[in-house]
């Protein structure tokens, strides 16, 4: 950000780059939409954010409501949650006291206004004959529209939404973007992370998917930064952008804020490996590949899958408190399909050159042979069956056998395959580039007989319908991603049948019955009683601030505004003209050095004139 000092003590505030994120004024103060995520068979999170009113410092009070009804007439849950700026005003309760296996309605109250209406679902108890999921990684904002989350919403027959991670990116401004993210650098603090979450969920296909499905969701490396492991990142370098274990921490309290997930512990805010059953038909279990118990990655490059390093018997990718958990939730699954919902591809992918053969992303399970070999033995040696695997983070599709044993494995057969795996797609993030020239299916399979399909070059997602005779993997791909339209091509159908533990190509896409669910929750709202000014703040970061303060400004229109800084006793103490390029939402810092700690008054100056209050340490 620059700021020009002109004649007269008037500072001008240089505008960051103008995006394409549009304000839903009806929906005020719940401007972000609302959410629902991890449901258990009694309960499940109810989310949204409350964007405070002018001159608005202390507590906001939010009514909750759960019912049977879109309409509300019989409602089965209530309560009330007090929010704040230390939580950034996000709301998340477990709704509890739920019937198992059925859809419900909720909406939250604040401010004398009524949010949008959500509808979600518990999980089912007992016998069940069919889940279809919808399985999602890898969306950039700065890559493309999310017309895949948009298609899911749609089609209206699915139960659920899988999300393996990604759900935002911490990178800076590029060029050549679809459409830019803010804050308009890469994100590094605590309030970075806010304003990139708050960025996202004001996608209107974002919003709406949330709107009408729970998520289940687990991190990748991106919601960090790029290629994690338990200790640092690449995309993170100590001497610049300090202490790893602090940007740590930033991004893990913003997740808490602003994804509807269900801490398992809450004595360990890293720990977000947990399981859910769908009756006696699946078992869902969600791991950390990522951060619990990671070693560092291997240089990127080929590696040969002879290297010492590489086999080394202790190189961890999940760590052992979470292995054991694993293995125990295998063994012990009460249910029909064993479902892991991860982060990286576990199917070798490799290239052979001069009779040697090379792993190509030491990233996935192939640069941690150890750990593999440890889960694949555990299946066979206690005859595990029905285990499937869900991936993301690599953003191509891939249905993959995987080839450990028992015996030699056999492509055209399936004889040696232990599981299968379904890696889905990215919504919007570039193709994996590191495979570089070897970047041709016919190529991959070649040299990798178990990868029954391959796509490397289409965005979208995988949708997986379960029913106890079989697991079928759908992946369905987004006509575009340039642009916000929506529409879809269906690529390729594989299943595992129960009892094989190998893929076979299904002769066209698994459908659900006739009026699978309700109907869908419209994307309109009803009108807020509490109106916004024609330029309004949606979040100011941090808040109390130090040396400087972010103001993240929606404006209709894209008209001139004034901004000047009181103190309590009347007195101007700083003052800004910023000219916003277009109508949408814009970032701008307002420097707060020089300034004594206490209360200031933030006055924004347009057509007409708005206070809201500020607190500098």
């Amino acid at each position: 950000m620059r700021y020009i000092l002109l004649l007269g003590g008037l500072l001008l505030a240089q505008p960051t780059h103008p995006n394409r994120a549009y304000v839903r004024t009806s929906q005020a103060p719940f401007l972000h939409g609302v959410a629902s995520g991890d449901p258990l068979t009694d309960r499940v999170i109810l989310w949204t954010r409350v964007t405070p009113p002018q001159n608005w410092t202390g507590d906001v009070s939010v009514n909750w409501e759960v019912a049977e009804d879109p309409y509300f007439t019989q409602i089965v849950a209530s309560g009330s949650f007090s929010t704040n700026a230390d939580r950034d005003y996000t709301v998340k309760v477990d709704a509890t006291g739920l019937q198992p296996g059925r859809w419900y309605y909720y909406r939250f109250k604040a401010l004398n206004a009524t949010s949008p209406t959500g509808r979600t679902r518990t999980l089912p108890s007992g016998s069940s004959t069919r889940l279809r999921i919808a399985v999602v990684s890898c969306a950039d904002y700065q890559n493309g529209f999310y017309n895949a989350y948009e298609n899911i919403t749609l089609r209206n027959d699915i139960d659920l939404v899988v999300h393996l991670g990604d759900y935002i990116y911490e990178y800076g401004p590029s060029q050549g973007v679809a459409r830019p993210a803010e804050p308009p650098r890469e994100i590094l603090t605590l309030e970075d992370y806010r304003i990139r979450y708050s960025h996202y969920r004001l996608d209107s296909s974002l919003q709406w998917l949330h709107q009408n499905y729970p998520m289940i969701a687990v991190w990748d490396d991106h919601e960090l930064a790029n290629d994690a492991w338990t200790s640092g990142a690449e995309n993170h370098s100590p001497s610049s952008e300090g202490s790893f274990t602090a940007r740590r921490a930033a991004m893990l309290r913003a997740y808490h804020e602003w994804i509807p997930f269900r801490m398992p512990d809450p004595s360990d805010s890293l720990r977000i490996w947990r399981k859910f059953e769908w009756g006696d038909l699946a078992s869902l279990i969600m791991l950390d590949t990522r951060h619990y118990g990671r070693d560092q990655q291997m240089p990127s490059g080929l590696i040969n899958v002879n290297d010492a390093t590489l086999n080394n018997p202790n190189r961890a990718l999940l760590g052992t408190v979470q292995r054991n958990w694993l293995y125990s939730q295998l063994k012990s699954a009460p249910t029909t399909w064993k479902l892991i919902g991860q982060q990286v591809m576990v199917a070798p992918l490799r290239v052979n050159v001069f009779a040697n053969s090379f792993i190509v992303n030491a990233d996935q399970w192939d640069g941690y042979p150890a750990e593999r070999r440890r889960l694949m033995d555990t299946i066979i040696q206690n005859n595990i069956a029905n285990v499937v695997i869900l991936t993301g983070d690599i953003h191509t599709s891939w249905g993959n056998d995987l080839p450990f044993g028992p015996g030699t494995y056999n492509s055209t057969t399936g004889a040696g395959s232990t599981a299968v795996e379904f890696v889905t797609p990215s919504i919007t993030s570039a193709n994996a580039s590191f495979l570089g020239n070897f970047n041709n299916v016919s190529v991959v399979q070649s040299q990798n007989p178990h990868i029954k399909y391959a796509d490397l070059t289409r965005h979208g997602y995988v949708l997986i319908d379960i029913t106890p005779q079989k697991v079928q993997g759908d992946w369905y791909y987004a006509n575009t991603i340039s642009q916000p339209i929506p529409g879809e091509t269906l690529g390729a159908s594989w299943y595992v049948q129960a009892g094989e533990r190998f893929l076979r190509q299904a002769s066209g896409p698994a459908t659900a019955p006739p009026n699978y669910n309700p109907p869908l929750i419209p994307r309109s709202s009803p009108s807020s009683s509490l109106s916004l000014p024609e330029v309004s703040l949606i979040g100011v970061y941090p808040n109390p601030a130090q040396d400087f303060v972010t103001l993240q400004l929606y404006t209709p229109t894209g008209q001139p505004t004034e901004v000047q800084l009181y103190t309590l006793e009347g007195k101007m103490v700083g003052r800004y003209m910023i000219h916003p390029q277009s109508a949408g939402t814009h970032y701008y810092q307002i420097p707060l050095d020089g300034l004594s700690a206490g209360a200031f008054l933030l006055k924004l100056r347009s057509q007409s004139e708005h206070t809201y209050r500020l607190l500098k340490r």
